[in-house]
């Protein structure tokens, strides 16, 4: 009795370290097949919320590619549990996390499969990520993801943005509604005029510009305005501090210009996003940095209670000293946001990129972001047309009929730009556009595109001693942007610029960017053998 109790109990133990050393879902059966011929496979999906995969394109991707998918939730904060699930070598057989950081830590833990040779044997893998494919490859020249979100995003990003009433009186309409766009003085004049002809709006004192408080703090159109990156690379071809760009020094004395005229919101460095938007919604602002989206729900409000032309609409302002085609407003990755790899505990290694295959292709895109043929949408004259209740119930409930009908809900392998017939993989997103959005696409022309894959994750580790450096780089920089911008005059705002690059110097940047430099110079190697 004492030797079947003991044995019970090694079992036990046995199985215990055998579920954690395999993590769960597929590995517990081997990958095995059930009584329908499906496999079952987990994943991980860092964005997947508290989703299941029962709806009707879940149930299609199964019929097509004999794979059930048992999604495991993040419950919590999704970088934690990629970070436990690696630690104990407890992750599912496949896993969506970010790229950068955490996905290099999977990779030299090993964790992830090498896909050269699968990726080989599936032609819609290498047919629809192209030169991708070498631009994700690891230090060791091997692939063990692939991104989602890939590819051109033809859609403007970032800009400036104007009520067009308000614009519409001062430039007229015909301007107003032009997409030629405006200098940095031009802009200035404007805000100025607005002032003069409305101080006060319904009763409260009117705000020229505002802006959403973040450590960024509209660095983002401003830097689209002054032809700026996310590095200068200096004439001797190294990397330096976006700081150490003499477009910065423009676009802070510009800044500065705001706000020694009484232009800027007094309370610009605090606001956070609900207090900006309520300003906004209030009438009594006339423009705004960041992306034409930002103001969705605030042109709203300001259409029903002021009229249509009320909304706030992107335009292009170029710097003084640059032409319209040297602006880098659009700046966006190629690569995307995530990171999808198959890991070394899935035991059907073969059933996964079977459905990677189907998933990743033109057919599997349209299922994923469209729905069903003859369900959802049909093809007419060789082009995709979404059902008209399909179109107005994700543009007006898209939650509700997300879940129903499982478009848009589960977001992989996701290729940005159009298919075959020239309609969008994004239907929910890009397919029927209002007035604001089509704006926008008109004004950030092509010359603002501009890939950032280039620069995007060069910095140290977060971990490292580097990495501590960089972050009190970031630091002194985010708290002195706004001793430049509210300095007594130019003078004031130069001498608070040289002592921010003096402090950030003295807190490692030199060798940050030293570092930088050198990743920059390994990557170039890679993404071009």
């Amino acid at each position: 009795m004492k030797l079947k109790k003991l044995s019970a109990l090694l079992l036990s133990a046995v199985m215990v370290l055998s579920l954690l050393a395999g993590g769960g879902g597929s590995n517990d059966n081997g990958g095995g097949v059930d009584a329908d011929g499906v496999v079952t496979l987990t994943l991980f999906d860092k964005n997947s919320g508290s989703k299941t995969f029962t709806d009707q394109v879940a149930e299609k991707i199964m019929a097509d590619t004999g794979v059930r998918l048992s999604v495991e939730n993040p419950s919590g904060d999704p970088g934690e549990k990629l970070n436990l699930m690696l630690a104990g070598g407890n992750y599912p057989d496949i896993v969506l996390m970010g790229q950068g950081e955490i996905v290099n830590r999977y990779i030299e833990a090993g964790a992830l499969v090498e896909l050269d040779d699968y990726i080989a044997q599936y032609p819609n893998i290498q047919e629809m990520y192209g030169e991708t494919l070498k631009k994700t490859r690891a230090d060791d020249g091997h692939n063990y993801w692939l991104a989602n979100w890939y590819g051109v995003d033809p859609d403007a990003s970032v800009g400036v943005l104007m009520r067009r009433d308000f614009l519409a009186e001062i430039v007229g309409e015909d301007r107003a509604k032009s997409t030629e766009p405006f200098t940095q003085s031009e802009y200035l004049d404007i805000l100025r005029q607005f002032k003069q002809l409305h101080p006060e709006v319904d009763g409260k004192t009117s705000i020229a510009l505002s802006v959403v408080s973040s450590e960024d703090g509209g660095y983002g159109s401003l830097k689209g305005m002054f032809g700026l990156k996310t590095y200068y690379k200096a004439p001797d071809g190294t990397l330096q501090h976006w700081t150490k760009d003499p477009q910065y020094m423009q676009a802070m004395l510009f800044m500065n210009d705001i706000a020694t005229g009484g232009l800027l919101d007094k309370e610009w460095i605090v606001n956070k996003d609900e207090q900006w938007k309520q300003k906004l919604s209030g009438g009594y602002v006339f423009s705004t940095f960041g992306a034409y989206w930002d103001t969705s729900d605030v042109n709203t409000s300001l259409s029903a209670a002021y009229g249509e032309d009320a909304q706030f609409y992107m335009y292009k302002v170029v710097a003084d000293n640059l032409s319209a085609d040297q602006t880098t407003y659009n700046g966006r990755s190629t690569l995307g946001w995530d990171a999808i790899g198959i890991t070394k505990n899935c035991k059907n290694v073969d059933a996964a990129m079977k459905l990677v295959n189907y998933l990743v292709s033109e057919e599997g895109q349209y299922l994923l972001m469209w729905g069903i043929e003859g369900e959802h949408w049909t093809m007419e004259n060789g082009v995709h047309v979404p059902k008209p209740e399909i179109l107005d119930g994700l543009l007006n409930d898209f939650d509700a009929t997300s879940n129903e009908t499982g478009i848009r809900k589960w977001t992989w392998f996701v290729k940005n730009g159009f298919g075959s017939d020239g309609t969008p993989y994004d239907l929910t997103t890009k397919y029927q556009m209002d007035d604001t959005s089509t704006f926008a696409n008109e004004v950030i022309g092509e010359s603002d595109a501009w890939d950032t894959a280039e620069f995007s994750g060069l910095e140290p580790a977060g971990s490292t001693p580097l990495g501590l450096q960089w972050q009190k780089v970031a630091d002194v920089m985010n708290q002195n942007y706004s001793k430049i911008v509210e300095a007594a005059d130019h003078n004031a705002a130069t001498a608070a610029y040289n002592s921010m690059i003096d402090e950030m110097n003295a807190a490692g940047l030199e060798a940050c960017e030293e570092y930088i430099s050198n990743q920059y110079q390994a990557r170039m190697e890679l993404w071009n053998s």
